[in-house]
């Protein structure tokens, strides 16, 4: 196996994830808005969806559309826990990128030393010629963040009853933070 090979590979996996990422963002497109407490529509005007979510797409610039169906869209929250899963799936894809990374430019002395990191945060008292893969230490710690966030979504999926979700807080939390 060639090294251009491998990083092939990877920019493949970039490329996924930026599809992944523009799934993500469509999930969300769909708004229950205007629905009322449960999705009934009741004592509202007939065309407040479609002129607020007319003026949230203009400041947004975002295809946002009224939900199909308001008692799906405000009992379940499906749409948030698929967009979770696409940005763990980035992140776990990312943090095997920056595994592979930091395994391959091990060393100088031992390890496989196939590449070279640029010095970022070079040296260690003990190992000369030690440079530290913090960069690809860094991106790992996100993606453990961002698979813990999907998890907690994924629960507060779970914390729909009836026409409510009472997680939404904590699902509209993690997912700001996942972004």
């Amino acid at each position: 196996m060639r090294l251009g090979q491998e990083f092939a590979g990877y920019a493949r996996q970039v490329a996924n994830a930026a599809e992944r990422a523009g799934r993500a963002r469509d999930a969300m497109l769909e708004l229950a808005l205007g629905g009322t407490a449960v999705g009934t529509g009741i004592n509202r005007r007939a065309d407040f969806p479609r002129v607020a979510i007319k003026y949230i797409g203009e400041d947004t610039g975002l295809g946002f559309f009224e939900a199909l169906d308001h008692f799906e869209a405000q009992g379940a929250k499906d749409a948030c826990v698929e967009a979770s899963g696409q940005l763990k799936t980035i992140a776990v894809s990312l943090s095997k990128i920056a595994n592979d990374i930091r395994l391959m430019a091990s060393g100088p002395r031992t390890g496989i030393a196939e590449i070279t990191l640029p010095s970022i945060q070079p040296g260690s008292s003990i190992m000369p010629g030690k440079v530290n893969p913090v960069i690809c230490e860094s991106v790992t710690m996100v993606a453990a963040q961002v698979v813990g966030y999907d998890a907690a979504i994924t629960l507060g999926g779970l914390g729909s009853y009836l026409e409510l979700n009472v997680m939404m807080p904590v699902i509209t939390y993690d997912l700001l933070e996942s972004i």
